[in-house]
């Protein structure tokens, strides 16, 4: 594979949806006047000026969007490219695959590269939850391969491992405890761009962490079914939020002032519906042999936390120990802006390899309809 390197990257603020409740208990929908492609035009904003990069360097865009909102949601990535102030001429492409979108972008931005369509790619995503109509948005949380809400699915795959509602409430305030731990440290703040929003001014806070969650909480939370174990608590945040990442060619990353990695390698893969928590475990499976990596190589891990019973099936499956997994917090409380996720751990895994003084790192992402995607990388 051509040698790919990561350059710089950037996101928003993830914020909860105007359909939900911050962790403040306000009511959210504080970027809900942005479209999805002004949140990954100012992830990518700040992605240039991190990187040294400028607009006219980027040789395409790739948009991971889940939901096309708005009435020039079909615009996409040229939007995405126009907003942030890269030349028309630049081209761009959107991509979909559920939950995945944004870690396919990134997959994309690199065939973009390797096939010479571009020295420099940018890979972003992004979603706006609280622009999508509600007969829309519910509905697509239920598959139509498997019957039933991929929740349901998850919690399926979580029994026949012997997982039980205390062990994903568990998981799920250990993520806000990471989540608000890091974010004392300062953590989020390498990766988040203020974003401006009307009457509101600069936005440049996750809303949905719970600086002081307890135990309690998690177990006092409705379930989402009955007879399942998923709750709205042990379910991730619902966000609107953004993100990007740029990939460069090796000769083209000289002319940058940052480089956060490398691209190690990639799968994706698919797996029955029913069975889509085991589709993360799956492709880091096939992505693994064919770079020659075993899991005790891999010194951290992004999985991302749809459920908490899909995030437990995939650790049991791939036999991870849980200190490198997610170790700054996942969806369970940042929250999971679908197309703006995959950007998103790519950055947040660069960057606290490099804090720790480590070299590898996998983020993989399960998705709605059985998809799975894992990629690769090592820290400069």
């Amino acid at each position: 594979m051509t040698d790919i390197l990561f350059l710089e990257g950037a996101r928003t603020p993830f914020c909860t949806w105007a359909g939900g409740v911050r962790a403040d208990g306000q009511k959210g929908g504080a970027l809900k006047p942005l479209d999805p492609f002004d949140l990954a035009a100012a992830a990518l904003k700040g992605a240039l000026a991190r990187s040294g990069a400028t607009p006219e360097m980027i040789g395409k865009i790739i948009f991971g969007n889940t939901y096309h909102t708005g009435p020039h949601a079909t615009y996409g990535a040229r939007y995405v490219g126009h907003r942030a102030g890269v030349p028309p001429t630049t081209p761009g492409c959107t991509v979909t695959l559920a939950c995945a979108s944004g870690l396919q972008a990134v997959i994309s931005a690199a065939d973009a590269i390797t096939h010479g369509e571009a020295r420099i790619a940018a890979a972003t995503g992004a979603d706006n939850c609280s622009l999508v109509a509600r007969n829309v948005f519910i509905p697509s949380f239920s598959d139509l391969m498997c019957g039933r809400p991929i929740a349901q699915a998850a919690q399926t795959s979580s029994k026949n491992e012997g997982q039980s509602r205390a062990d994903q409430d568990r998981w799920a305030l250990e993520s806000h405890r990471r989540a608000a731990a890091a974010r004392a440290r300062g953590v989020f703040a390498e990766e988040i761009v203020p974003v401006a929003v009307p009457e509101l001014g600069a936005v440049d806070r996750d809303d949905a962490i719970l600086e002081h969650a307890t135990a309690e909480y998690f177990a006092q939370s409705k379930i989402l079914f009955e007879g399942d174990d998923a709750t709205v608590a042990n379910t991730h945040a619902v966000v609107d939020g953004g993100a990007a990442i740029l990939l460069a060619s090796a000769e083209a990353a000289k002319e940058a002032k940052a480089v956060l990695g490398r691209l190690a390698g990639f799968a994706v893969v698919g797996v029955p519906a029913d069975r889509m928590a085991h589709a993360s475990a799956a492709a880091v499976n096939k992505m693994l042999p064919s770079i020659g990596w075993t899991k005790d190589q891999v010194d951290l891990w992004e999985i991302n936390e749809t459920f908490a019973s899909q995030t437990l099936v995939a650790l049991k499956g791939l036999s991870l120990p849980e200190d490198r997994v997610n170790v700054n917090g996942g969806a369970l409380a940042l929250g999971h802006p679908f197309g703006g996720t995959g950007p998103r751990l790519v950055l947040t895994l660069l960057k606290e390899l490099k804090r720790r003084g480590k070299k590898r790192g996998v983020a993989a992402i399960c998705a709605g309809g059985g998809s799975g995607v894992a990629v690769a990388v090592e820290a400069a």
